[in-house]
């Protein structure tokens, strides 16, 4: 039964959400005898348009911000090619110097230090929570923070909101749902009906399209329930293992940033049940 220490002949049962590597986890589990379920949560990151990050930069000289964080390389970079494209890097440049700059990690700050800005400092572990704690530390009430977030949804820094600072918040690209809902609305259901063991997630915005097609489909409860308790949450890295919290998830299993070490971890934690 659920719950129940495996058998010997127990056969995990793996879902994986992962659009981009999802085939390669399918094959490296099903080589280890996993019985697998691919729903893809989502359809990959996109970059937005040139005329909506343009009105984003142009908002951001305005308010001129005493504080800007960076989270994501590729946000950063994005941000940069559409302001060379739009005739606004110089602008932006001049923005960021006149602020106090942190990063989330070694990418955020590899992405401004090609814009000749260097960070002051940059989250150990790469964690929004870590960035927003240090800025509720030096941030007073009312000055504006500028944050370029990334596309994985859910709410970062809006415990900072509630301290009185002023946020603006930049997104160079956004985590677009699957083109077909389907098997991943059916991996939201398999972890309901108790068909699924452990449900894999490679990023924070796979976790928080589960979510997206769970409520779509009026199981969002149901899905928050299974993946509390009866099935297991395997997840990369702390960045991805927030994103699952932060969709209501509990994490059962957390490897560091590679889809081979989160492949090892969930089958290590299997064979220690039975």
């Amino acid at each position: 039964m659920k719950g129940e220490p495996a058998s010997p002949e127990a056969v995990i049962r793996v879902g994986v959400t992962s659009a981009r590597k999802g085939a390669e986890l399918v094959t490296a589990f099903e080589r280890r005898g996993a019985r697998v379920l691919h729903g893809p949560t989502l359809g990959g990151d996109r970059p937005v348009d040139d005329d909506v990050i343009a009105v984003a930069i142009d908002r951001l000289v305005e308010l001129r911000p005493l504080w800007f964080a960076a989270s994501t390389g590729m946000g950063m970079r994005l941000l940069a090619a559409a302001a060379e494209r739009t005739g606004r890097r110089d602008a932006l440049v001049r923005a960021l110097q006149n602020a106090t700059v942190v990063a989330r990690g070694q990418k955020a700050a590899g992405g401004l230090k090609r814009l000749g800005v260097t960070p002051v400092w940059v989250a150990p572990d790469e964690r929004d929570f870590q960035v927003e704690a240090w800025l509720a530390e030096h941030v007073r009430t009312d000055e504006v923070v500028a944050v370029q977030v990334h596309g994985a949804g859910g709410d970062p820094y809006g415990k900072l909101i509630q301290t009185g600072a002023i946020v603006e918040k930049l997104a160079p690209y956004v985590s677009a749902p699957p083109d077909d809902p389907g098997p991943g609305t059916r991996l939201a259901e398999a972890a309901v009906a108790g068909e699924l063991d452990v449900v894999t997630f490679m990023s924070p915005s796979a976790a928080h399209g589960l979510a997206t097609l769970a409520n779509a489909a009026g199981i969002g409860d149901r899905v928050r329930e299974a993946l509390n308790g009866p099935v297991a949450v395997a997840t990369v890295g702390p960045v991805t293992g927030d994103g699952a919290r932060d969709a209501g998830y509990a994490v059962t299993i957390e490897s560091d940033n590679r889809a081979g070490a989160l492949v090892r971890a969930v089958m290590s934690w299997w064979a220690d049940r039975g």
